[in-house]
């Protein structure tokens, strides 16, 4: 089987077999393998497309999170006047500007460069007395917390659980594919198994229909002669009655394919590929080994772990008081003038510089101390969630490989079941054109030979569907089928 890829989060795929099913043109029936079957269910399959919303929704959450690393320009102004009565009277005027640009670091720091001017102006109802002065600054401000917000994991927290909700999405889309394929790869099998049961129920109407018309044609009819008539009569309404019941379920399994792999209503599924008999390659412990590996849902918990776990870490750091170091430093320059302030800046610059520490203690800080124990109390839970699946699915994955040793089994006794009934049929066969034996008793050697081909079909289906099952419970049936689940995209 060739390897099929799904790019999960774009859908603008083209999809081409050798017959043309969506076509004006198309034929009524169309000719389906096993690997098309797959193919269409992972493309077209609707439930799998909205799954991939979800993934498509969580990407988004993971870049916007690591938006708090976008740099803040931000400009303010202010201004103002003061005037005051006396003697002599004077008001004064004044304006500020400051620009910056602010950076969130890593350690949960904040860093930003700025240029603030600002001039003040004074003056008296004394002719004379204005005066105009302008300051400029330049420098870096640093602001870093040393206990409660501080460092990587507590900073990126956001970024951390939307990246582990995306991969948990990940897996919850693999483990739908995996379902949605083997529902496809089950129900494919299963309408192989009835539309040949439909030929066997037409071949044995067929059967009854051309004893009957045999024995109507014998002459010297007698009292034994009618009730083999009587029998053969009963034996073609029972037989159409099987065919029409076969033919129902046929179609109601066809129109739940159809669903499932996204097919056009008014086509008609013909499934050429009979249930495969090859035998897994996995032993029982390599199949566990597989499953505690590989198991969608056991993936997805122990990313919920690994989150709850840094949550854990978190909120314990959550309980420490505030303690904040603040510090900064730059140039600055004077003059009459704007111009004339930053042109000090650069040829005769001033200095200056600033440091402190901010302390915040909440007094009972209960709301901290709760949500620690509550994040531990999470991930104990999730580990126990762990272990219990754990041990769920190794039963699963026990319990389908003992299914299979039965499957097995059955295929063999049907196989001989079905050679038995062919002899038995012929022998009676011959026998009854020989009028050495009744047609009653033909009449059930074709019926026990009938249940005979439907046991062989549906022994080969079940064990086919049964190695599918234990690829899904291992984790690896997208793999032994080729599927390529392509998320890179």
């Amino acid at each position: 089987m060739k390897t099929m890829t799904f790019r999960a989060l774009a859908f603008g795929i083209t999809f081409l077999t050798a017959v043309s099913i969506y076509g004006q043109d198309a034929p009524q029936d169309a000719a389906i393998t096993m690997d098309n079957a797959i193919r269409m269910a992972i493309l077209k399959n609707l439930d799998l497309q909205i799954e991939s919303h979800t993934i498509s929704m969580a990407r988004t959450d993971v870049a916007r999170s690591r938006g708090v690393y976008n740099p803040v320009f931000s400009v303010s102004g202010t201004g103002g006047v003061l005037s005051s009565t006396g003697d002599p009277f004077f008001d004064s005027r004044y304006g500020t500007a400051v620009a910056s640009l602010s950076q969130n670091l890593p350690t949960g720091g904040n860093i930003a460069a700025s240029t603030q001017a600002g001039y003040t102006s004074i003056g008296t109802d004394i002719p004379g007395t204005i005066s105009n002065d302008w300051q400029s600054t330049v420098g870096l401000t640093l602001t870093q917390p040393l206990l409660k917000n501080a460092g990587k994991d507590t900073f990126e927290l956001n970024i951390t659980l939307a990246s582990n909700t995306y991969r948990e999405n990940l897996e919850r889309f693999r483990l739908a594919a995996a379902d949605t394929v083997l529902a496809a790869y089950s129900s494919y099998n299963h309408l192989y198994t009835l539309r040949r049961i439909v030929e066997s129920k037409t071949a044995a109407l067929k059967s009854a229909q051309d004893l009957l018309d045999e024995l109507s044609k014998r002459p010297k009819p007698g009292p034994l002669h009618r009730v083999e008539i009587a029998n053969a009569e009963y034996a073609v309404a029972q037989r159409r009655k099987e065919l029409v019941d076969a033919e129902r379920n046929s179609r109601d399994t066809e129109a739940g394919l159809r669903y499932l792999i996204g097919m056009e209503p008014n086509i008609r599924i013909i499934p050429i590929d009979p249930p495969s008999r090859a035998e897994p390659p996995e032993t029982e412990d390599q199949a566990v080994k597989a499953a505690l590996e590989n198991r969608p849902d056991l993936k997805q918990l122990r990313l919920t772990l690994k989150a709850s776990e840094l949550e854990e870490r978190v909120s314990r750091r959550q309980k420490l008081p505030e303690l904040n170091l603040t510090g900064g430093g730059g140039l600055n320059g004077t003059g009459d003038s704007l111009g004339n302030s930053y042109e000090r800046i650069g040829d005769h610059p001033g200095t200056w510089w600033s440091a402190g520490l901010q302390f915040v203690y909440p007094i009972g800080n209960d709301a901290a101390k709760n949500d620690y124990i509550k994040s531990r109390i999470r991930t104990m839970q999730v580990r126990n969630q762990i272990e219990a699946l754990a041990l769920k699915i190794r039963n699963e994955v026990e319990t389908d490989l003992r299914a299979l040793i039965s499957a097995r089994l059955q295929m063999q006794v049907t196989d001989k079941a079905r050679q038995t009934g062919e002899l038995r049929r012929e022998e009676y066969r011959k026998n009854v054109r020989a009028r050495a034996s009744t047609v009653q008793e033909l009449i059930n050697a074709e019926n026990d030979l009938a249940l005979a081909e439907t046991a062989q079909l549906e022994a080969a289906e079940g064990f086919a569907n049964g190695v599918a099952k234990m690829w899904r419970d291992t984790g690896v049936l997208l793999d032994r089928l080729g599927v390529h689940v392509d998320v890179a995209r």
